[in-house]
């Protein structure tokens, strides 16, 4: 007897994953409207481009270390306390950070709090959660659950845009935060024990799913294993690669001839796309396999880096359609994939931690592509380094796919 589509996505489960994706829209809905305050912040306190990509970069860095304990706090807590923490945490750090004046403050708020609050209510709860209610379809439900990732940044940068234009970025952070803080109600009305409690610990699952993890994992063991460093090093570089373009997209499109409006929505319209890409990454993953996909997802990528460095050559917009199409179909279609693979390889009672662990590399690949794309623009004064520096950490990253014989052989 196998499980079936249906009896794995049954009604609680669809509420499983609407949780999930809500918790992830609102974690990128706090971090990802950074963009929109580069400008703002480099006029009023004259900061170097660098200065400020520091606290993005400072953030994920946060959100990469805080994967462990994340994960720590969701074997030990549960979801409901982790997800509460991280909704706190995001709504506060945008108050504060209207209210900011100077570079630590910044610091605080937006990279520390508001950066734990990425990592509580983000991949490493939402992996961790899900993996207790799926199994064969798990590729296709974390790519439902990681598409909130394009909700929560289109939401971000355009409602944040549109707050700085007529009320000012320190009222925009403010209205920003009291959205973040309003999904705490939401919270407060479900069925935890339930939702916490997961498929695998019922009788229906004990008689579908009876392969039992051949080892007893714990973070120690994992960590002797290279397909787990493998697994963060491909967070590592993708995360480069990706948040080097995030960070300076808004100001690029502005330099090149665009309103900042005009950046935001653009920028923002990638957003869109990114449940598309997620859902059809997870159907193509269950057809073709995860390594297959995973490659035609860097390809992708890299179409987008090289339109978007086209794009101040060019008299017309076909590569800004380009790089919309390709980078919003591909921004974390990589993540369902890790977490697929992380969850077979490391399946257990201590798989929180694990993938917490894991995507510390996802952390700092997100603080050192902000920051070094940062750096490189300040000191080149143009962007072609960046974009040569992300189109590389791609191939690193893609290469990992097929060096690794545990990743590379895995099952549809």
């Amino acid at each position: 007897m196998t499980e079936s589509k249906s009896t794995e996505f049954a009604p609680i489960a669809i509420g499983v994953l609407a949780v999930c994706f809500l918790a992830g829209m609102s974690g990128r809905f706090a971090f990802e409207n950074f963009p929109n305050l580069v400008s703002p912040l480099s006029e009023e306190f004259h900061f170097t481009r660098g200065t400020v990509a520091s606290i993005y970069s400072v953030g994920g860095i946060v959100t990469g270390l805080s994967g462990p304990f994340v994960g720590a706090l969701f074997d030990r807590l549960g979801p409901r306390n982790v997800y509460g923490l991280g909704m706190i945490s995001g709504g506060l750090g945008l108050i504060l950070a209207g209210m900011s004046d100077t570079l630590w403050q910044f610091y605080l708020s937006i990279s520390v709090l508001i950066g734990f609050a990425a990592a509580a209510c983000g991949n490493v709860t939402n992996s961790a959660l899900a993996s207790r209610w799926f199994r064969k379809k798990l590729p296709l439900a974390l790519a439902i659950i990681y598409s909130s990732l394009g909700a929560g940044t289109f939401l971000g940068l355009s409602f944040s845009q549109i707050f700085i234009e007529n009320f000012g970025w320190r009222h925009a952070e403010f209205l920003l935060g009291l959205c973040v803080l309003s999904t705490l109600l939401i919270l407060v009305f479900l069925p935890w024990r339930r939702i916490a409690v997961g498929r695998i610990e019922t009788d229906l699952t004990r008689q579908l799913d009876t392969t039992l993890p051949e080892i007893e994992w714990t973070l120690r063991k994992a960590m002797r294993t290279l397909p787990f460093w493998a697994l963060g090093s491909i967070f590592f570089f993708t995360g480069n690669a990706m948040y080097a373009l995030v960070i300076q997209t808004v100001t690029y499109l502005i330099e090149v001839g665009f309103t900042p409006i005009e950046a935001s929505v653009n920028f923002g319209l990638t957003g869109m796309l990114v449940p598309v890409g997620m859902l059809g990454a997870g159907f193509l993953a269950l057809r073709i396999g995860l390594v297959l996909t995973a490659m035609l997802s860097y390809v992708l990528t890299i179409t987008a880096v090289l339109c978007l460095w086209s794009l101040d050559r060019s008299d017309h917009l076909l590569p800004l359609y380009g790089f919309i199409v390709c980078f919003g179909l591909t921004m974390g279609s990589r993540g369902p994939m890790i977490g697929t693979i992380a969850s077979r390889l490391f399946r257990g009672r201590s798989f929180g931690v694990i993938y917490g662990a894991v995507f510390v590399g996802g952390g700092l690949g997100m603080a050192s592509g902000s920051f070094v794309s940062g750096l490189l623009y300040d000191l080149t004064g143009a962007y072609d380094a960046v974009f040569i520096y992300a189109c590389i950490c791609l191939l690193i990253g893609s290469s990992l796919f097929i060096l690794v014989k545990e990743i590379r052989n895995q099952p549809k």
